[in-house]
């Protein structure tokens, strides 16, 4: 049991623990995703 005691949490579930660490990373995710989807749109608009 001091075995348990003494291993450290996986960095999975440390970040997991951080509830507005993770809301935060969700958040920079999805603005980075969006702005490079509407990048790809604008780019690949044909010529008129």
């Amino acid at each position: 049991m001091s075995e348990s005691k003494n291993k450290e949490k996986p960095w999975v579930q440390r970040l997991y623990d951080r509830i507005w660490l993770l809301a935060i990373a969700a958040l920079i995710f999805f603005a980075v995703s969006y702005v490079g989807w509407g990048f790809a749109d604008i780019l690949l608009i044909p010529e008129g």
